[in-house]
């Protein structure tokens, strides 16, 4: 096994110098490629669900933004759409690479595209950051997230998660993440998950979320 350093683009270790591994990725970097899968997948439940408006910024007596919408909700259901193509192209590339099934053809509704992608690549982390394209999807997950981000005015986003809270059984649960540190709590009962428990439990409510969508979702374009 060849010695080589991780192509994580932001990968550094002690002495501010990227990590050697014997693979694509070494492990840190590996989480980080699931943590921003899992984070756009977040967001595209968010912006799919709530459509909330982009931030106006101010600019001397103008105010401005990249695109003039008609509608508030058109920025979320565009950025929600490019986040559902991304990951389809993600989930494409690499099923090419590895021999497997493609991912579901463009005409299919966005959550096919996202609840395949997920469960596609939530399990494949490894064989995605040792990919070809591996470092080219951490900066454009990475990239995509950080604009919703931006455009929604939050250094530390709280999205409301549509499910009941395992303790007290009130949908009250929300999701922050901010200078590293992604955490999930009820708003009613002080419940919360975070840490090494973040990953396990993500991966259920994100099972849960679109597992959850309307039969009708899952079928039309």
């Amino acid at each position: 096994m060849s010695i080589k350093t991780c192509a994580h683009p932001r990968c550094e270790d002690s002495h501010g110098e990227p990590r050697l591994t014997g693979f694509g990725m070494c492990e840190p970097c590996r989480n980080r490629l699931w943590k921003s899968l899992a984070s756009l997948v977040m967001d595209w439940v968010h912006l799919s669900r709530d459509l909330p408006s982009p931030v106006i910024v101010s600019i001397g007596d103008q105010r401005t933004t990249q695109k003039v919408y008609g509608h508030p909700s058109e920025w979320a259901s565009d950025t929600a759409a490019e986040i559902a193509s991304v990951l389809n192209e993600v989930h494409d590339g690499l099923a090419d690479h590895l021999g497997e099934t493609p991912p579901p053809h463009p005409g299919v509704a966005e959550v096919v595209k996202v609840r395949a992608a997920w469960t596609y690549l939530e399990c494949r982390i490894p064989q995605l950051a040792d990919s070809p394209a591996g470092a080219d999807t951490v900066i454009e997950f990475a990239d995509l997230h950080l604009q919703v981000r931006k455009a929604l005015g939050h250094h530390q986003p709280r999205h409301a998660l549509p499910i009941p809270c395992p303790q007290c059984d009130l949908k009250t649960v929300y999701r922050t993440s901010g200078a590293g540190v992604e955490q999930i709590m009820c708003e009613a009962c002080g419940w919360s998950t975070g840490g090494g428990n973040y990953a396990h439990y993500t991966h259920a409510l994100l099972d849960a979320i679109l597992d959850a969508e309307p039969a009708e979702l899952r079928t039309s374009a």
